[in-house]
């Protein structure tokens, strides 16, 4: 396929571009690049990549992009409560108006398959429930509250019959990738504890579902490999049953990496954000199954610090906001 990442330069972006690659796909990456080029540098001179610096809100540039494309990813947007408090018309402007310009253009010029992004915050705080697709949806954030609704637009929004939409809900993310963040829990946490500082985990009753970065990248290439019929207009959680965790646990995982690691847990009223996912259909529709763990995670983030191959981890560049 002919297959346009919109975000493809972020965090999520530069590790999906590369398994599109390897899929046989042609890829497109529309970005910004408000993080620099350093998730795509990479795959410079690839003769099936290309890359196109411009804004979602610049609707002749997205015009241009989605032409002629078989299937669009929207991975843009302004990410993390933090991002998006800053400045919450620029969020609504670009997670909301442009995310559905994005779609309505897709439509409009032929695309067969679009997925769109969403999050599992959408859930917010529903304690003691295994949480599937159906579940209500209680966002907290003005980041999760945007994506609900853009999930009911999208699925709601007159399309042509061979305009196939999915929603992805994705687990918080975490792992190595070519454009770092360490403003995700588990890359914060190891961090802090390479370098020393003493990692703190604040209450550590909420539940929280996690997936590496490269595994989420994974359902998005097997949600465009399967059929049609089978995704269309579905939404479906992704990571896995296994990988929902209690933040309080998250100190005995840091340690089979790092056993001398200094972790506290500071006693706080918990994170709002509360839910424990259920991922069964993902797995038996698109027989998706989580490649990697959090020990896994952290080694490799460990490593890379270790090695100086990420110069300074605190660097801004590595923040969302």
């Amino acid at each position: 396929m002919n297959v346009l990442i919109a975000g493809g330069a972020g965090y999520l972006g530069g590790a999906l571009a590369p398994q599109l690659l390897a899929a046989g796909h042609r890829v497109t990456a529309l970005d910004r690049l408000s993080f620099g080029p350093a998730a795509v540098d990479p795959l410079r001179g690839h003769d099936r990549f290309r890359l196109l610096t411009a804004d979602l809100r610049d609707y002749a540039a997205v015009i241009e992009a989605v032409r002629g494309q078989d299937a669009v990813i929207l991975l843009a947007a302004l990410v993390g409560e933090a991002a998006c408090d800053r400045d919450p018309a620029e969020t609504v402007a670009v997670n909301y108006l442009a995310s559905l310009n994005l779609m309505r253009a897709a439509a409009y010029y032929g695309v067969k398959r679009f997925i769109f992004t969403s999050t599992d915050s959408c859930y917010g705080a529903q304690e003691n429930v295994f949480l599937t697709e159906e579940a209500p949806l209680k966002p907290i954030s003005l980041y999760a509250e945007l994506k609900a609704q853009v999930e009911a637009e999208f699925l709601a929004m007159p399309r042509p019959d061979n305009f196939h939409p999915t929603i992805l809900r994705l687990a918080t993310l975490f792992g190595l990738a070519p454009r770092m963040r360490f403003d995700l829990v588990i890359n914060i946490l190891t961090r802090e504890a390479v370098t020393g500082r003493g990692a703190k985990i604040f209450s550590g009753e909420q539940w929280r579902p996690l997936v590496h970065v490269r595994d989420a990248a994974k359902a998005f290439v097997a949600a465009l490999a399967a059929p049609a019929d089978v995704v269309s207009g579905q939404i479906f959680n992704v990571g896995s049953n296994r990988q929902n965790v209690q933040f309080k646990d998250l100190a005995g995982i840091l340690r089979q990496a790092m056993p001398e690691a200094k972790v506290e847990t500071v006693p706080q009223p918990p994170d709002l954000r509360d839910y424990h996912v259920c991922f069964d259909k993902i797995s038996a529709a698109l027989n998706f199954n989580p490649d990697f763990e959090p020990v896994d995670g952290i080694c490799e983030i460990r490593d890379a610090i270790l090695s100086g191959a990420l110069g300074d981890p605190y660097d801004v560049k590595y923040r969302n906001a």
